[in-house]
């Protein structure tokens, strides 16, 4: 790439994932700094961000972290490498990686974006929802899996973030009832409990 091509290429300095995000990877500016690669729709762009600094920085702009998410996805799921994760609980945005998310070359896909996968030996093409494809290195069973994964963490997150814990009855206690300290040092609440009996 010659210094004219480098000065037209137009790089975003931040973004926050967004329910149209189709799926982001990382690839090299024209002087060789890792930065995200981002498609929406039918356009994509530059992010001046790594993959997991984007991510991280769409989690910590509504109040949370990456390294949050992806302790959180784990212990969800089970102990798993490659788990997806929830970037925007408030959108139920979740994605997933294809391999490593160490990787440069890991692609991060959002499951309501893929339309269709088709197995090519031991790689799949997956079909996006805005007419494109793309072949990953992943054979079919292992790529599904991960779809599914992805759409199972979503579920349960959602599930848990609308009832966080079992309904529990609180009983009124009588009017009037006094709180005292006891000779051991601690207040009676045990006679509350009696009430609810």
């Amino acid at each position: 790439m010659d210094l004219k091509e480098r000065e037209t290429i137009i790089i975003q300095k931040n973004y926050f994932i967004e329910k149209k995000m189709i799926l982001l990877t990382g690839e090299c500016d024209g002087y060789g700094k890792l930065c995200a690669r981002v498609m929406v729709g039918g356009s994509s762009f530059l992010v001046d961000r790594t993959p997991l600094h984007l991510l991280d920085d769409t989690l910590t702009h509504i109040g949370y972290d990456l390294r949050g998410a992806m302790a959180s996805a784990k212990l969800i799921l089970g102990e798993r490498s490659r788990c997806p994760i929830i970037v925007n609980p408030y959108l139920g945005i979740c994605l997933f990686p294809n391999k490593s998310p160490h990787n440069a070359d890991c692609i991060w896909f959002n499951p309501e974006h893929i339309v269709r996968t088709i197995a090519m030996g031991s790689k799949t093409e997956v079909e996006l929802s805005n007419g494109h494809s793309i072949i990953v290195d992943s054979r079919l069973a292992f790529f599904n899996n991960r779809i599914h994964l992805a759409n199972q963490l979503k579920q349960i997150s959602i599930k848990r973030g609308n009832h966080p814990s079992p309904t529990v009855f609180y009983l009124e206690p009588p009017i009037g009832h006094q709180l005292i300290k006891e000779k051991t040092g601690k207040y009676n609440f045990s006679n509350l409990e009696d009430c609810q009996k």
